[in-house]
């Protein structure tokens, strides 16, 4: 028998012994012997749920360490194919000659440089003049 399973009989056998009061010396000596062995099973099949609890906390925690992992792996999946989609459709505007950074610059350097002229009035129509 364990230690933990010594003690645990002590404390129980002092609170339950002395509720036991009235017997003879000889029932008394039955009735502890009776109490001790009957305690020691008690304190064997409380240790025993403490380990499986144990053990139930221990799996619940493994599971949920593997769903966070599998929904990492999902994450990481999504991010990839997310990437891959940017990039061809990165590549596909390079095939497509669009330059877009390159459009924006220019005017930008064009008007500096040179002076916008005015706008041209719109020309009459031969219906405009009657």
């Amino acid at each position: 028998m364990s230690e933990s399973d010594k003690v645990l009989i002590d404390v129980l056998a002092t609170v339950v012994l002395p509720k036991l009061k009235g017997l003879s010396e000889k029932n008394a000596k039955k009735m502890v012997q009776l109490s001790h062995k009957a305690l020691g099973e008690i304190s064997k099949k409380y240790h025993k749920l403490i380990d499986e609890q144990a053990k139930d906390l221990a799996k619940k925690k493994e599971k949920a360490a593997k769903a966070a992992k599998k929904l990492a792996v999902k994450e990481a999946k999504k991010k990839q194919k997310v990437a891959k989609k940017a990039s061809k459709q990165k590549q596909v505007s390079l095939l497509l000659d669009v330059p877009k950074p390159a459009a924006a610059t220019k005017p930008a350097v064009a008007s500096a440089s040179k002076p916008k002229a005015p706008a041209k009035a719109p020309a009459r129509t031969s219906a405009t003049k009657k």
